[in-house]
């Protein structure tokens, strides 16, 4: 298997290589973005497209970023206010981040999610949330690979959807992880998630956040019907805080490392996460100086990223930049754009 690049961006402006092995879709998938392939509505024994059985259900992945895995249905589904109408099963799975396994949790589908929100009446809302992206196996794996990029920081995960790479971080001894997305639910999944891993100090969602559309999400499950969660060493504290991307003043700050991946796919997005990603960094213990690790398809978007490597570099090309207290040079995130 060849290499899959993982970039890794200083806020002070230096670049440096972060390379991540990481398993090459074969030819058929090679289109794919996401890594896990379910399998088809028509083999199944419900309308839900899933058997309805508190039992671990194992299909052959056609993508090889997610060998042999394991789907286990966990009697709990997200409720919203058309639950009666499209109910959100929850499941687990297992991931294998080049030899490292991390369950996951996730709903049935990212097709169900486009059915909830259209049911919802909020068509365009964005579903990719529920799936799994080969850039978060990619991240994940360069974490494993490189503990010590994460080990005793403070961690933020961008966009975290399922939160694979905050999980990871967690698992590697971060000090604490903060798990950010526009979507509640995406935060609900990825606090599931590290506690099916283990984790011991998983925060739950509270106030607004837990109640998307009024409805409020249960609570994070304690256990599995068909496996055993295995404690984890790590003392990571994980929590969740919704974030938009356009909204950077709203966001938490003093992080020491921002993950991200699949992020640079409009150059909207682009001049927004460079904004956002200092703002992260602002008030830490370095002064504003931090470690931004992303994980993208060099080849998809490649206007994007060297427009992201450019702000990067010199922040003051940032549309709307304020000059950091002391000068303009752009050292430092202390600076922002308005």
């Amino acid at each position: 298997a060849r290499q899959r690049e993982t970039r890794e961006a200083m806020a002070t402006g230096a670049t440096a290589p972060f390379a991540a092995r990481c398993a090459t879709p074969s030819p058929s998938t090679a289109n794919r973005r996401h890594a896990l392939h379910r399998p088809s509505r028509a083999t199944s024994s419900s309308s839900s497209g899933i058997p309805r059985a508190a039992a671990r259900m194992a299909w052959e992945s056609a993508d090889p970023l997610v060998r042999y895995r394991t789907f286990e249905e966990l009697g709990t589904d997200l409720p919203h206010p058309v639950s009666d109408h499209v109910p959100m099963h929850m499941f687990a799975c297992e991931c294998d981040c080049d030899g490292v396994k991390v369950r996951l949790v996730l709903p049935e589908s990212e097709d169900l999610v486009v059915d909830v929100y259209s049911a919802l009446g909020r068509p365009d809302d964005d579903p990719h949330w529920a799936d799994l992206w080969h850039g978060s196996v990619a991240l994940a794996a360069a974490i494993f690979a490189n503990p010590d990029v994460v080990r005793g920081k403070r961690v933020v995960d961008l966009g975290c959807g399922l939160g694979l790479g905050g999980i990871a971080a967690a698992m590697c001894g971060a000090k604490e992880v903060v798990m950010t997305d526009r979507e509640e639910r995406a935060l609900w999944c990825s606090l599931a998630g590290s506690v099916a891993n283990g984790l011991k100090n998983v925060q739950p969602l509270t106030g607004e956040t837990n109640e998307p559309d009024g409805v409020a999400l249960p609570p994070l499950p304690t256990h599995f019907p068909c496996s055993e969660i295995r404690a984890h060493p790590s003392k990571c504290v994980v929590s969740a805080a919704k974030v938009d991307w356009f909204e950077p003043d709203a966001a938490p700050n003093g992080f020491d490392v921002v993950l991200a991946c699949d992020v640079l796919y409009t150059p909207e997005a682009v001049d927004a996460i460079a904004t956002l990603v200092l703002r992260l960094f602002d008030g830490n213990d370095a002064g504003g100086a931090g470690r931004f690790v992303l994980a993208d398809p060099p080849g998809r978007f490649p206007e994007n990223h060297a427009r992201f490597m450019a702000l990067m570099k010199d922040p003051t090309k940032i549309p709307g930049w304020i000059p950091p207290v002391g000068g303009e040079d752009g050292v430092g995130a202390r600076g922002r754009s308005g």
